[in-house]
């Protein structure tokens, strides 16, 4: 999920002319340029492979199918000048109205006018048009376009994405580029408040998305400021340390656009990481708060076969140790510390076991991890089909206490809830629609009463003699 802002008096010139002039002249430089811009704005996640659209992004108050981005004239953008697709990108503004911030042009916003016209000439120039036609936004009222007009006053501010950092020299400069601009790494990693907008007060705090915790990933010590500069690179350029395994959203993320970064990319976006303001997410939970029996490994019965463990589950134990033992120690190992050169990453390590917030383990327990990056391609199988709401909570909570060294105290209820994509909707935005049809019978009324009252002082004057 991606915001832009930025707008400059060298493209000016160029507005005006015809949409299909402007990128006939490109030099083959400016159109790489914008297919690895694109690459690093992971514009495929959203718009597909192709650039087709229709892919729904989930939002709270409901789903935003992408837009065809290719140059389909009928369908895509073949028609829009090098201004209406510097508008869209930078303003939220396209030709049929307001976008929803669901495209994050209030990160986009930061796009330099060269950077624009980059992206403009890959899009018109080096993608395959595609005749596809997205199926309309259906939101509920008040959600319409024109709606987002005062909402991108609030909180757009053109050419400053949500949250920038102040950097010092070259490679951090480039580094907020990569994170806060194409990146639009806040979209998921920073909270939202209650009209939606990312918190400029809690920026790459960590946050809830769709029922998995994207990591506080600014340098304090409850985000990244336990892993070092080596770590954190090979982390985004692989997807696997011996501190984290992306998974999920994230893996994608790194499949797709980060581990096709040049090396010093990726150094930037570490150096920048480590200059933005640190912020304090939630606290690791104290230890002890639940007690597991200490693990004896030899009390357990040991698979004999690969498939064994579905025998095991298949009795319906919820003994976290026994789950444990069944369906993990085969690649994690009986003592959870991983196999050789952790190719299975040691759960005492790794840090989503240890954090406060419980989802992206219960996550990958559910989903597996699936994820390739090269020629490397990496399997973790799911257990949703194989597990219960209760087992998958008492296998978490032996992980985490057991291997992470954190109480646990995760309920049915609670998976359930993380597994559903479940988060708090900011109040305004759960009750809109009443609220707003509530203002607008009061300001009715208020309408009524006034007209009643400037009516009635006239029929109250005394006649002129």
């Amino acid at each position: 999920m991606r915001s832009a802002r930025l707008v400059a008096a060298l493209v000016l010139g160029q507005l005006a002319l015809p949409a299909a002039a402007q990128p006939a002249g490109a030099q083959p430089a400016l159109v790489e340029q914008g297919r690895y811009l694109a690459v690093a704005g992971d514009c495929a996640g959203c718009h597909g492979e192709s650039f087709k659209g229709g892919e729904p992004v989930a939002t709270p108050i409901g789903a935003i199918h992408a837009s065809n981005i290719t140059p389909d004239r009928a369908t895509g953008i073949g028609s829009w000048s090098l201004g209406q697709f510097s508008d869209a990108l930078r303003k939220g503004r396209a030709p049929e109205g307001h976008l929803y911030p669901a495209m994050p042009y209030t990160s986009y916003t930061g796009l330099s006018d060269i950077e624009v016209q980059a992206l403009y000439s890959y899009f018109m120039l080096g993608v395959k048009a595609v005749s596809n036609r997205p199926l309309a936004n259906d939101l509920p009222f008040p959600f319409i376009r024109a709606a987002m007009a005062p909402w991108d006053l609030l909180f757009l501010t053109e050419g400053k994405p949500t949250g920038a950092a102040t950097v010092h020299g070259e490679q951090q400069l480039r580094g907020r580029l990569l994170v806060e601009t194409l990146g639009h790494c806040s979209a998921c990693h920073s909270p939202r408040g209650t009209m939606m907008q990312e918190r400029a007060d809690r920026h790459l705090a960590g946050a809830m998305v769709a029922g998995w915790w994207a990591p506080n990933i600014t340098a304090d010590a409850t985000g990244i400021g336990g892993w070092s500069d080596k770590k954190l690179a090979t982390f985004l350029a692989t997807g696997h340390s011996d501190l984290g395994v992306a998974a999920g959203e994230m893996a994608t993320v790194v499949s797709r656009s980060l581990s096709k970064l040049v090396p010093g990319d990726i150094d930037a976006i570490v150096a920048y990481l480590r200059a933005v303001p640190k912020m304090v997410s939630p606290k690791l939970l104290r230890a002890a708060t639940v007690t597991v029996s200490p693990l004896d490994i030899a009390a357990i019965e040991q698979p004999t076969e690969l498939s064994a463990w579905q025998t095991q589950l298949g009795h319906g134990t919820r003994q976290g140790d026994v789950l444990y033992q069944s369906a993990c120690a085969s690649c994690h190992g009986a003592d959870g510390n991983g196999s050789a050169g952790l190719v299975h990453p040691s759960l005492h390590l790794i840090d989503s076991d240890s954090t406060a917030n419980a989802a992206t383990l219960v996550q990958v327990i559910a989903h597996g991890v699936d994820r390739t990056v090269g020629a490397r391609h990496t399997f973790m199988p799911p257990f949703r089909s194989d597990l219960d709401d209760g087992q998958i909570a008492s296998l978490a909570n032996f992980v985490r206490t057991e291997f992470g060294g954190v109480g646990s105290v995760l309920t049915d209820a609670d998976v359930a809830g993380i597994l559903a994509g479940k988060s708090a909707t900011p109040w305004l935005i759960r009750y809109a629609g009443p609220l707003v049809i509530a203002a607008i019978v009061i300001l009715v009324l208020g309408l009524f009463l006034l007209a009643w009252k400037v009516a009635r002082s006239f029929t109250r004057r005394p006649a002129r003699k």
